[in-house]
């Protein structure tokens, strides 16, 4: 996260920008809310979080309202035990598929599914969960 934080600074001082609004939705939250802890504001004038996801998930005793880590350890068992269906199936509730009257296409599942096999790390967010990213 400090990289990511790291090079939107740079590029921001790159191209002299004042009193930008930054947007960052899903991961990009995080890359926002991190930029702001380590560069401050004084270049941003706004700031939005987009169902961003925060940048520790995991629940520890300074963050009583993340997730198990139980739940991580069977995210990463299904990929281990069949990555693909792993993918097949996450694909459902991250489009919100899975709900009623939901009008998301087998396409878009489809894409999701191809985009996630090439991923060439196979827990593509373990250093966010055990919070080192």
């Amino acid at each position: 996260m400090d990289t990511y934080a790291d090079d939107l600074a740079a590029l921001i001082d790159t191209l002299d920008l004042h009193d930008a609004v930054l947007v960052g939705h899903s991961s990009g939250g995080g890359d926002v809310t991190r930029y702001i802890g380590r560069h401050g504001t004084s270049r941003i004038a706004g700031a939005v979080l987009v169902d961003a996801i925060p940048p520790l998930l995991l629940k520890t005793e300074a963050n009583p309202g993340g997730t198990p880590i139980e739940a991580f350890d069977g995210q990463r068992a299904a990929i281990l035990a069949d990555r693909s269906q792993f993918y097949k199936e996450i694909s459902a509730p991250f489009y919100g598929a899975n709900r009623p009257g939901s009008t998301v296409s087998q396409g878009v599942r489809d894409m999701f599914w191809l985009w996630s096999m090439q991923l060439s790390d196979p827990f593509p967010f373990s250093e966010k969960i055990n919070g080192t990213r």
